[in-house]
C-alpha cells in the first residue's frame, strides 16, 4: 500500500513539473530528500542488525530475553 502511494506521489510531482505548476528545483529537492531518507533508514537498519548480531555472538546465544528471564527467575527463587 505504501509503495502504491509513493509511486503516485512521484507521478503527481512529475506531472506538476511538466505542466509548470512547480519549479523543477522543487522536484529535485524532493528527489534528493527522499534519497537521503531512504539511505538513512537503510543505514540505521543495518546498524541495528549489526548490534543485535554482536550481542547474540557475545552472549553465546543466551542474550535472548527468554533465557535472561529464566536465569533471573532461577536466581531469584534460589535466594528465597
Amino acid at each position: 500500500m505504501y509503495t502504491i502511494f509513493s509511486l503516485l506521489k512521484w507521478v503527481v510531482l512529475i506531472y506538476l513539473v511538466k505542466t509548470g505548476r512547480i519549479q523543477e528545483s522543487t522536484f529535485l529537492k524532493w528527489k534528493k530528500m527522499t534519497l537521503t531518507a531512504v539511505t538513512m533508514i537503510v543505514l540505521h537498519s543495518t546498524l541495528v542488525i549489526h548490534l543485535v548480531e554482536g550481542v547474540d555472538l557475545q552472549s553465546n546465544g543466551t542474550g535472548d530475553g527468554y533465557y535472561l528471564r529464566e536465569t533471573f527467575s532461577a536466581l531469584h527463587n534460589k535466594e528465597a
